[in-house]
């Protein structure tokens, strides 16, 4: 690899540290507020069904999950490479997370319920793109 390539690669890489520490707070925030709008919720009407309910952790889990890949895959120190498998493991979990959200969400919920979903697939994607583009130029 020559110094240019290397330099490009390095600047790609802290660049994506940037969007990943972003995304992943997002994401623990989001999660962090799904699930203290989920307690206020059951404690003001009640526990709901039982699938109600698993449905309701799997949101704030794939939330947290996804977040905190994210946000260990940003973390400084990282040898260039290293932060593609954990991105890559965060954007398939935010992907499995929001691409079945959405059906359910269109169906049953009101339209702005559908915004953070929208973010997180479409981030996701990018994160994926990126993730193999730099997989395709660095050496393994």
């Amino acid at each position: 690899m020559t110094v240019a390539a290397e330099s490009t690669s390095l600047h790609n890489a802290l660049r994506m540290t940037k969007v990943l520490k972003v995304l992943g707070i997002t994401l623990l925030l989001g999660g962090l507020g799904h699930t203290v709008g989920i307690v206020r919720f059951y404690l003001t009407s009640g526990i709901p069904e039982a699938n109600r309910v698993m449905v309701d952790l799997w949101v704030a889990e794939a939330q947290l999950l996804a977040g905190g890949l994210y946000l260990s895959a940003s973390r400084p120190g990282h040898a260039v490479a290293a932060w593609r498998p954990l991105a890559g493991f965060g954007a398939i979990t935010a992907i499995g997370f929001a691409l079945p959200s959405f059906a359910f969400l269109y169906s049953r919920a009101p339209v702005y319920f559908l915004a953070a979903p929208a973010v997180y697939l479409l981030a996701s994607f990018f994160v994926l793109v990126r993730v193999k583009a730099a997989s395709e130029t660095s050496p393994p």
